[in-house]
């Protein structure tokens, strides 16, 4: 399991051939939201404009879910969705939980904010493989316009402890990502001449929707992802990744479609009610996978999608 994080998007926003049907096997790698609450208000973010339920996964509901996924032979699971999981006390708990059940891989994305070294060593002492930094913005003025919040300094500084912290360890690996502005292309190289030398790996992300690298940026940071184009358009882009290879769960025990928004019409099946397995092979998501296969989501859920522009 020593694959960098640029592997593992790519494993997952890239779909196998075999996954390509209405009804795919189970995938090996899932994301369960803790909370969908957050201490930021990032503009790019759905959760900062949209009215959306907040709250914390019940105990019960995620240990049922996690044992039901070693079941299903789940490799990888993400206890975090689009909410901040260091919001969640109990998460080194949660974390501890799901390595004891057998799984692989566990790992979280934070914004970092709360992630002082009380909270760090209590996540790195309870068996967590790979914690990624998302750290948007390449200076402290940039990032209080960008995420509301003033938390630049002390972002860095806990990605700074982190490594620290892990010392000569392998694990947790850790990560750090940063948003790669067309306005703002310096950004990225500011953030990484702060914490490039105390990270495994640091990657840019695009904005959702507004482009591709150049083939010159492409190669220039290593990316693997998709083929590179100017512009993204919602139908360049299907079938979505999302629907095949990494079902999304929400904390009140909904399996989304989705892996950005987080509107209740993307629910394809609600886990209080039926197992993993039934939700994953539901009619109505079946129905949706037979859209994007014939690529064509004209009066589906996924028509208006807010991560690509048409």
């Amino acid at each position: 399991m020593n694959k960098q994080i640029t592997e593992r998007i790519f494993e997952t926003s890239n779909i196998p051939a075999e996954l390509l049907t209405e009804k795919p096997e189970f995938p090996k790698k899932v994301k369960i939201e803790v909370t969908s609450r957050c201490d930021l208000n990032c503009f790019f973010c759905s959760r900062t404009y949209k009215n959306i339920k907040k709250g914390d996964i019940d105990k019960k509901l995620l240990f049922r879910i996690i044992c039901e996924m070693k079941d299903l032979d789940v490799k990888e699971i993400g206890l975090f969705w689009l909410g901040e999981p260091l919001l969640v006390k109990e998460l080194p708990a949660y974390i501890e939980f799901t390595k004891k059940t057998g799984i692989d891989y566990v790992f979280i994305t934070t914004n970092g904010r709360l992630a002082n070294p009380q909270k760090i060593k209590e996540l790195f002492n309870s068996g967590l493989d790979s914690i990624k930094f998302s750290i948007n913005s390449g200076d402290r003025k940039q990032y209080y316009k960008v995420c509301g919040v003033d938390a630049f300094d002390k972002v860095i500084s806990n990605v700074r402890f982190a490594y620290q912290c892990r010392g000569d360890n392998k694990r947790p690996a850790i990560y750090a990502s940063t948003i790669f502005d067309l306005d703002n292309r310096n950004d990225f190289d500011k953030v990484h001449g702060l914490i490039g030398s105390y990270v495994d790996q640091h990657y840019p992300l695009r904005l959702y929707g507004q482009y591709t690298f150049t083939e010159e940026e492409e190669e220039r940071f290593k990316l693997a992802n998709d083929k590179v184009v100017q512009r993204r358009t919602l139908e360049s882009m299907l079938p979505c990744w999302s629907l095949f290879t990494e079902p999304h769960i929400s904390f009140d025990g909904y399996m989304s479609a989705c892996y950005c928004d987080h509107d209740e019409k993307f629910y394809m099946g609600n886990l209080n009610e039926m197992s993993l397995i039934e939700a994953w092979q539901s009619k109505k998501f079946m129905s949706l996978r037979k859209s994007h296969l014939s690529k064509d989501v004209k009066g589906q859920v996924c028509e208006n999608c807010i991560a690509y522009k048409h």
